[in-house]
């Protein structure tokens, strides 16, 4: 005969059960991008996974060419791979590089302001400067 379980334990389990948009190796990949220097047991750390799985998971995303992996001394370097396509089919058209861009915290507001009014003046100076040369040389023609 089989008991059944406590209301209270089958809350507790499905409180337990985390669950993300995002997998391990995403998480992981995110990481290194912000931390190229990071040690393995500071990823799993923020992952929330075990030591020996982030170093799985490392060694997964270096074979299939995401992140490439130097030894520096006695630590190791990660560099991400930008450039690399993602290999499902329905994102194949796009980059790591992209991934990581899409994860990056977005700017301010502030922050998006000033550098928008920044382009504005800097494409503005171009033009004013490409004005300036045209003048010139028809001056001296």
């Amino acid at each position: 005969m089989r008991r059944s379980q406590r209301p209270e334990a089958i809350v507790q389990r499905a409180e337990e059960r985390r669950w993300s948009l995002l997998t391990a190796h995403a998480e992981v990949l995110f990481c290194i991008a912000q931390n190229p220097d990071t040690r393995v047991r500071e990823i799993a750390d923020a992952v929330g996974i075990s030591e020996r799985g982030a170093h799985q998971i490392v060694a997964d995303l270096v074979d299939a060419g995401y992140v490439r992996r130097a030894r520096i001394g006695r630590r190791n370097h990660y560099a991400i791979e930008s450039r690399t396509a993602l290999k499902h089919a329905p994102v194949r058209h796009r980059r790591v590089a992209s991934i990581i861009a899409l994860l990056d915290p977005e700017p301010a507001r502030s922050e998006r302001a000033e550098k928008a009014r920044r382009l504005t003046r800097s494409r503005s100076r171009a033009t004013d400067g490409a004005v300036a040369k045209t003048s010139t040389k028809r001056r001296a023609a």
